[in-house]
């Protein structure tokens, strides 16, 4: 999740009581596309029909049906089913201050980037992503590099939603701000061409 990025720049949470800060507003909570989820699932199911099946044609199969489906349902069942709570639990929230990235299920872990460490976020997708809408979200941060918070459905929404956050941090600037600029001083030993004033060919 990411991968070839340090941690040490960004705040480790360990507890779920305070996740949030004082007056911080949460802006919206993004749950990322399930990953090794389908596979287990659809061999369970699959499994559980062959036998129940065989079980109507055959009565060798039926009067042993309890010892296969405990053999070739209940491991896949298992596997599908942490599978599912891992993926439920991940989680990507975005708050006026910052992004907040949970997941884990027994090891729960938590990490969160400031939107002030943010300069830049972009989609990184293939064309079939780009089809379905799906891509990964990468945040440039300052001294961090770039940091990947997950796959999800609609990365671009999400990307415009934290640069609006971050564009809110910022100070407005005034309407009635002149911005002028001071020609710096010529270095030492720097020479530079005269300007002569340009004369028509006809006088």
């Amino acid at each position: 999740m990411r991968a070839g990025v340090t941690a040490t720049p960004y705040a480790r949470d360990v507890g779920r009581r305070d996740r949030w800060r004082d007056d911080e507003r949460r802006v919206i909570s993004v749950t990322p596309i399930a990953v090794g989820v389908a596979r287990p699932t659809l061999f369970t199911v699959v499994t559980a029909a062959l036998i129940f099946e065989a079980g109507h044609r055959f009565a060798l199969v039926h009067r042993v049906s309890g010892v296969l489906l405990l053999v070739g349902v209940v491991p896949p069942a298992v596997v599908a089913l942490a599978r599912v709570v891992r993926w439920r639990s991940h989680k990507i929230h975005l708050t006026d201050r910052r992004i907040l990235v949970e997941g884990g299920v027994l090891d729960h872990d938590e990490f969160s980037i400031e939107l002030g460490d943010v300069f830049a976020t972009r989609v990184v997708q293939s064309v079939r992503e780009r089809v379905a809408r799906r891509g990964v979200v990468v945040l440039e941060t300052v001294g961090g590099g770039p940091v990947e918070i997950g796959r999800i459905h609609q990365p671009a929404a999400l990307c415009r939603l934290i640069d609006a956050e971050r564009s809110a941090q910022r100070p407005p600037v005034p309407f009635d701000a002149v911005y002028t600029y001071d020609e710096p001083e010529p270095f030492p030993g720097e020479m530079r061409p005269e300007v002569f004033p340009r004369r028509s060919r006809f006088v």
